[in-house]
């Protein structure tokens, strides 16, 4: 679980959301985010369909669970940070 977030959800994490993040291949994210081409148009299906199938599993795994994600995310913030 990340504890951070990033600049698009970060200012949730005070207010307790926790973070889940999954290290997709971003080889091409750059290439048109937050460009005036970024359109869904241009997204690769096959890639999109991944995206989704990976999110909805851990959204699955997620709300099926019995961890108390706040209370980890609370532990970890106030944790010493080793960086």
């Amino acid at each position: 679980m990340e504890t951070e977030g990033g600049v698009d959800v970060g200012p949730l994490g005070p207010l307790g959301v926790p973070f889940f993040g999954l290290a997709q291949d971003g080889t091409r994210y750059f290439d048109l985010h937050h460009t005036a081409n970024d359109t869904l148009d241009k997204i690769d299906p096959a890639q999109l369909s991944q995206n989704v199938a990976a999110w909805a599993g851990l959204v699955w795994l997620i709300a099926d669970s019995d961890v108390d994600f706040r209370a980890l995310r609370q532990a970890a913030a106030a944790a010493p940070s080793a960086r």
